[in-house]
């Protein structure tokens, strides 16, 4: 392993692939980690064709930056050995994150190819075909943002800089016409190897795989792929139609971009809502573009047979039964928690739409309309016309009697004052139903059952919990806190492994929250300058060497203090059982 390449400091070697090894390295100038890819190309061999090429690919892939795309700092050569120098991204491939536990939900899968997707339609918009679309070029960060890798390291090797006999792309993943050896590869090669990431993630399974090399490019030149459902029965024939038509053999019969693929995924996630339905939404959504065409397909389906069977989850939020009452309460909480972000107003648009293609009546959040309840002599054709005005006394004639009185066998012929509690008690009855009155009272009564949680915490090393400036629990590698306020900020302390860390009681249903402090892992420091003393958040640690320095996860700035007030500084982040190094090595 090199000490130095260019003017990066090489930290470790991170991997080894077909095309070149990857290495962690230092940006010494900038101060920065970088992944340096060092490519198996050599330069001492007709350099007139190879280094121009080489060049004039790079800068095609080094002007790609957009969010799903690993952004490109820098492609040079050292010893006619060409490398490219990248940002350093922290998680882990699709590759491997789909052999883990626990599995990725199908709202992850389709969301995952979805952002791959607008990254590859960004970088068809700009000319460049990535050629190696496969799980292992796709990167998944720790916060779920998809990064698209090694883009324009494919067409790189498409040039002379390819060794005499090498594969270029990976075979099971390559389009027919790139098998063909077609000159004119679009954006529509790229969709191909998309909808067999797309097959794999669902299935498990490459839809070619069988037998040896041979046998797999010839089923991908003529041969259907097997159907999804024999290994996944369940999906919606939505998603059927995308992967299949993604996996066309004939190009012109394919998604045309990139991008259409996506928007056919995201639509598929809108109308079926798989359950439970992701969290913070809108930072999903590739673009405000892919919205707006979300938006426009939606309004081109209203009314069409197609549409009436997209909404069919709306109806059943005002099914006549508690469950659905309940059902319709999580829709409106989402409609609430998305109105305000970027994919709000097309959700919310769905839902309004479902509602009015299902017949639904007037102000649904007054509660369905129940049926009879032949105990409570209620009779069947209850109206759905009672005002807002007569709903707080039909409250007030619930709160005064107890229960038992409201459920009595009353003869029917009541008065109408006396006929909305027997109502009231039908749908307040099941605990959902209540829950989906119009009036205030019910809602905040579903929230004390959390208002206070259990807090157990644990970790690996003793630290106290702080609640502000008061120890509310000493040094302990386990604590039981007495019932605390769901909702409330405590922090986590460890002065020894420099832990400062703040969190905040999120208790479930069962009123309990289980929290683990960070992990454990090591910081390094090496300087050049013997006479500067070592500050890690204000802890002094004096002149070095220094030992290596155990640290909870976490991100740290680590200062040098030296006589001549020149205190550079390094930003690291430590990660459980490995080590962060700051790295002062100029003098």
């Amino acid at each position: 392993m090199p000490e130095k390449i260019g003017r990066y400091q090489i930290l470790e070697r991170v991997g080894r692939g077909g095309m070149g090894v990857l290495y962690r390295g230092l940006d010494l100038v900038l101060d920065r980690e970088v992944a340096i890819k060092v490519m198996h190309a050599d330069f001492s061999d007709d350099t007139e064709q190879m280094r121009p090429r080489f060049y004039r690919e790079a800068k095609s892939a080094a002007k790609l930056q957009h969010r799903n795309i690993v952004t490109v700092f820098e492609f040079a050569e050292e010893n006619n050995q060409p490398h490219i120098v990248m940002e350093f991204l922290r998680g882990s491939p699709l590759s491997s994150r789909m052999k883990e536990q626990p599995p990725l939900t199908l709202d992850d899968k389709l969301d995952i190819v979805a952002q791959l997707c607008s990254g590859l339609s960004y970088a068809h918009s700009q000319g460049v075909v990535h050629r190696d679309v496969k799980p292992a070029n796709v990167f998944l960060l720790q916060d779920g943002t998809v990064k698209l890798l090694d883009f324009g390291i494919a067409k790189l090797a498409t040039s002379t800089l390819t060794r005499q006999g090498d594969v270029v792309g990976s075979a099971p993943y390559m389009s027919p016409e790139q098998i063909a050896g077609a000159q004119d590869l679009d954006g529509r090669s790229d969709v191909w190897s998309t909808g067999v990431l797309l097959y794999e993630a669902l299935t498990g399974r490459k839809p070619f795989e069988s037998g040896g090399l041979t046998q797999v490019l010839s089923g991908i030149l003529r041969q259907p792929p097997p159907p999804i459902e024999q290994f996944v029965p369940g999906l919606p024939q939505a998603l059927i139609d995308a992967v299949s038509r993604a996996l066309e053999k004939d190009r012109d019969k394919r998604f045309q971009s990139a991008e259409e693929l996506g928007r056919e995924l995201q639509l598929i996630r809108k109308t079926h809502q798989f359950a439970p339905p992701p969290p913070m939404d809108e930072t999903r959504l590739a673009s405000t573009n892919v919205l707006k065409a979300l938006h426009e397909d939606r309004q081109k389906q209203a009314g069409s047979p197609a549409d009436q069977t997209l909404q069919r989850p709306a109806p059943a939020a005002v099914a006549p039964t508690p469950g659905g009452s309940k059902a319709w309460i999580i829709a409106a909480v989402a409609v609430v928690a998305l109105i305000g972000s970027g994919g709000g107003y097309f959700y919310f648009y769905y839902m309004m739409q479902g509602r009015q293609s299902s017949g639904a009546t007037t102000t649904p959040l007054n509660g369905p309309t129940a049926p009879a309840n032949p105990s409570a002599g209620v009779p069947p054709a209850r109206t759905a016309s009672a005002t807002p005005e007569k709903a707080p006394p039909v409250k007030k004639s619930i709160a005064k009697p107890p229960v038992a009185s409201a459920a009595s066998d009353t003869p029917a012929p009541a008065p109408a004052a006396e006929k909305a509690p027997p109502v009231k008690k039908s749908i307040a009855k099941p605990p959902a139903a209540s829950a989906a009155s119009d009036t205030p009272a019910p809602a905040p009564a579903a929230r004390p059952a959390v208002a206070n949680v259990a807090v157990t915490i644990t970790g690996g090393y003793d630290f106290q919990v702080m609640d502000g400036t008061r120890m509310i629990s000493p040094p302990a590698r386990s604590h039981e806190l007495p019932l605390q306020v769901n909702g409330k900020s405590l922090r986590l302390v460890a002065p020894d492994v420099f832990l400062e860390h703040p969190f905040k009681i999120d208790g479930g249903l069962e009123n309990k929250f289980d929290y683990a402090a960070p992990g454990l892992g090591r910081i390094e420091i090496r300087a050049a300058r013997g006479e500067c003393k070592a500050m890690i958040g204000g802890r002094d640690l004096g002149y070095g060497p220094w030992a290596p320095l155990s640290a909870a996860a976490g991100d740290y700035r680590v200062d040098l203090i030296c006589p001549d007030g020149q205190n550079p500084f390094n930003q690291i982040t430590v990660t459980q059982g490995r080590p962060a190094r700051a790295n002062f090595t100029a003098k």
